[in-house]
């Protein structure tokens, strides 16, 4: 295992001589390897015991659900990003535009760790004590990930404006040691965020200047506009969210969130499968995905050209009301079908939670499926219908058409806590958001389906 850190300026000279051979020009090292597409994630444990380590409360909209520590850390590697973050790269009260120095490494924030975890975990933690004037540490070597460590000796700020002269910033800090984290060595460069040592306390390190990203891009390419996809607005809560941007795949487009949970295995919330115009993607906020970035991968290209800016998204969190969502389909008949629910959808109820379903062709057999992988609205065929629970999916037992033939007064109805209670195998875990939808036949409908579903 090796080291990668940061000492202050009164230890710099001493290091640099034991590790750093004599430079002619001032320029970035690179310390060999690089971070692969499952290596974007950042998390945090937070086991920071300094004063000032968790001082600042006050979140904010450009960077939701997180303070302290950890949004310290998010706009760390915020900082090497392809662009600012979230199109402004606001909410940074030490630089105008967070994310401006365009180095190309977009991250995925994922949240909060349970522990330390291993050298190839992706987490930044603090350590006891202290190793003389080093700071931190980021253990390598890269290729599989790495590890970040704060020794806890120090007195830290969390900042996010101006700090006590005695203190040391642990932005500016992060910022230093996730760019060890992407393959940089210590930069000779005046201003470097890389220098071998922090600048005063640190603060004017959160900032990358062009040496930085000259040696990320020497690593992971110049950006490429003709093919990287790139956010430009985000409208909506997740019911649905409507990413507006440039460069999506026409179909098979994946959008990332971060976890709403702590701990997992730093993998973003994935929803796949998503098509698109070239320029709009409409998707609906997965179960797991909490405050933090959205970003868009196609994946018909490899690396970071193929990965997105990040754009700040806070999801709406489900109460556990009934809400329905989607557009339903127009049958052959020109009926639209409807779905709602009655009660309080729990295994563990002995009330019923009654799903309806209205409006259906008359006569026609239908089913009612559901998913626990988020919402979607991916078109059915070349009909109108859109398949609005994301697979795989679950499907209860067939229903026998009814109603007067010829008109649009079919139904269908079932007890969704009785049918999970007697099917234990299939129901949802507790907790889980469940998506719902009917699906019915529709054998003259002219699209290239014999079928057409509800709304969800």
């Amino acid at each position: 295992m090796k080291f990668q850190y940061l000492v202050l300026p009164g230890a710099a000279v001493a290091l640099a001589a034991l590790t750093l051979a004599p430079a002619e020009t001032e320029a970035f090292t690179t310390i060999g390897g690089k971070l692969g597409m499952s290596q974007r994630d950042v998390r945090v444990f937070n086991n920071f015991t300094s004063a000032g380590s968790n001082n600042n409360t006050a979140q904010t909209a450009d960077w939701p659900g997180y303070d302290g520590v950890e949004l310290a850390m998010w706009k760390a590697g915020g900082e090497w990003a392809s662009e600012p973050h979230g199109g402004t790269g606001t909410g940074d009260p030490t630089q105008s535009i967070l994310g401006s120095g365009g180095a190309n490494f977009d991250i995925t924030w994922q949240g909060n760790a349970t522990g330390i975890g291993g050298t190839n975990d992706n987490i930044i933690s603090q350590i006891a004590g202290g190793a003389g004037g080093v700071l931190a540490f980021t253990e390598t070597p890269i290729n599989n990930g790495w590890r970040i460590r704060f020794y806890q000796n120090w007195n830290w700020a969390d900042g996010p404006g101006s700090i006590g002269f005695n203190q040391i910033d642990l932005q500016g800090v992060g910022c230093h040691e996730y760019g060890h984290a992407l393959g940089l060595g210590h930069s000779t460069s005046p201003g470097a965020t890389m220098g071998a040592s922090a600048s005063g306390n640190a603060v004017s390190d959160r900032s990358i200047n062009g040496d930085d990203k000259a040696g990320v891009q020497s690593i992971y390419s110049l950006i490429d506009p003709g093919k990287k996809p790139h956010i430009t607005s985000v409208a909506g809560a997740g019911q649905p969210y409507i990413i507006s941007g440039t460069q999506f795949d026409a179909i098979g487009n994946e959008v990332w969130f971060t976890q709403a949970a702590m701990g997992g295995s730093g993998d973003a919330i994935k929803v796949t499968g998503l098509d698109s115009n070239g320029t709009s993607i409409t998707v609906f906020a997965p179960a797991g995905a909490g405050p933090g970035d959205m970003l868009v991968r196609k994946t018909t290209v490899s690396g970071p050209k193929g990965l997105s800016n990040a754009f700040p998204v806070d999801p709406e969190v489900c109460s556990g009301s009934v809400v329905t969502y989607c557009t339903a389909g127009t049958s052959a008949n020109g009926c639209t079908a409807l779905i709602s629910g009655t009660g309080a959808p729990s295994a563990s109820s002995g009330s019923p939670f009654t799903v309806d379903v209205t409006g259906v062709d008359a006569g026609k057999d239908g089913l009612l499926f559901f998913g626990t992988n988020g919402r979607q609205a991916n078109s059915w065929g070349s009909g109108t219908s859109y398949q609005c629970a994301t697979p795989p999916v679950k499907r209860t037992g067939l229903q026998i058409g009814n109603g007067t033939p010829g008109a649009c007064d079919g139904t269908f109805s079932l007890d969704f806590n009785a049918w999970m209670a007697a099917h234990p195998a299939k129901a949802p875990v507790p907790g889980t958001l469940v998506n719902m939808q009917t699906w019915y036949r529709d054998p003259f409908n002219t699209s290239n389906q014999t079928t057409s579903l509800s709304d969800a």
